[in-house]
């Protein structure tokens, strides 16, 4: 996730992520689901990049997010209350969190900046640039609580022009007698890639560097070269689903939003192989003809959704996509100045996720 805005007021955001009524669907999505109390939200203009997960001993969930160097909210219930837990002292510029399962350990892995690749000998200007010096570090704990994750250090993915660093995504297949574990991750350049993980998948794979396949990179009109990221790949029945987040996910630099059409959206592609083939709804290549279904966009008082993930969860009856927007003035036409969590349930009975109302 890239992002260059600065922040504001803790307290005013906390303030308008209040609960409010929910909005009226448009282009066949619903709102997102109402939640009782105060919504979890970021109060900087930067981003929220929600990881959400439930904790399989006392179903209690958890909400990672970006805000304020690693904001953490809890609840019992997908509806809420969700209370702030406050912040996971994470890295100094680390960002959007992903969290998943295996047994009993929960990994964690979050961009950082931090990192300086001259060290290890990359001498491309670029590399130290904020726009293109990111790395992933992986960290695990047991129970989820705020301050009780072991750190293992940055996944040693090799520094390349094609693609930042950013966003990585955890896909685990396990068939009750071998695991493998991959790597999604990717952001702008040339979209979305994939490396195979050691297990457990606290570094990568031997020769993981020379494994790498090319996934996804839809391009929009401001962003010809493909504004492509956050990607998470879901299984459901014989199709692994690759949803990913395409168009500007902030402000510019000069505090203004691009269009409606070049803001964030989410978009979709499936294959029967986790690792290329990807293709949308109408068969169109997804990594080499900027493919991709939109299934969630801009709509109502609902700005530039995406950041997703998606959970199977019981309370929900199913499978749900979780995402950040920014709140939109229908009034004045002008996007607030923070980030809020969302949530709405999916259905794969045609094939292809839909976003459906309760």
């Amino acid at each position: 996730m890239l992002f260059t805005t600065r922040p504001f007021g803790l307290t005013l955001g906390l303030a308008i992520g209040l609960a409010l009524k929910p909005v009226l669907a448009q282009n066949g999505w619903p709102a997102p689901e109402a939640m009782e109390g105060t919504i979890p939200n970021n109060p900087r203009a930067q981003t929220l990049d929600p990881a959400l997960i439930r904790r399989q001993s006392d179903s209690k969930l958890f909400l990672y997010t970006t805000g304020q160097n690693g904001s953490v909210w809890t609840a019992d219930s997908l509806y809420g209350p969700w209370t702030h837990e406050g912040s996971a002292m994470f890295r100094e510029y680390g960002g959007a969190p992903s969290i998943h399962q295996i047994g009993d350990t929960y990994y964690l892995y979050i961009n950082n900046h931090e990192f300086d690749y001259s060290s290890i000998g990359v001498t491309d200007p670029d590399s130290q640039k904020w726009f293109h010096d990111s790395c992933l570090l992986v960290a695990t704990s047991k129970t989820l609580e705020i301050d009780d994750w072991e750190w293992h250090g940055r996944l040693e993915i090799n520094w390349a022009k094609k693609y930042n660093i950013l966003d990585g995504a955890l896909l685990i297949i396990d068939d009750g007698e071998s695991r493998e574990n991959l790597l999604t991750f990717g952001s702008y350049q040339q979209g979305i890639f994939q490396l195979p993980m050691a297990d457990p998948p606290i570094t990568i794979a031997d020769g993981a560097n020379g494994d790498l396949t090319h996934l996804a990179n839809n391009q929009t009109k401001a962003f010809g070269t493909g504004p492509t990221e956050a990607a998470y790949i879901f299984k459901s029945g014989d199709w692994y689903y690759l949803f990913f987040s395409s168009g500007r996910c902030c402000k510019q630099d000069d505090g203004s939003w691009v269009d409606m059409g070049d803001v964030y959206k989410v978009m979709v592609c499936r294959s029967k192989d986790p690792r290329s083939g990807y293709v949308d709804d109408n068969g169109v290549d997804c990594a080499n003809d900027s493919g991709g279904t939109e299934i969630l966009a801009s709509h109502n008082n609902i700005w530039a959704p995406g950041g997703q993930g998606v959970l199977v969860d019981d309370e929900a009856g199913g499978p749900i996509i979780y995402y950040h927007y920014v709140p939109y003035d229908t009034d004045t036409n002008t996007p607030a100045n923070m980030f809020r969590f969302g949530w709405n349930k999916l259905d794969f009975s045609s094939g292809w996720p839909v976003i459906v109302e309760s």
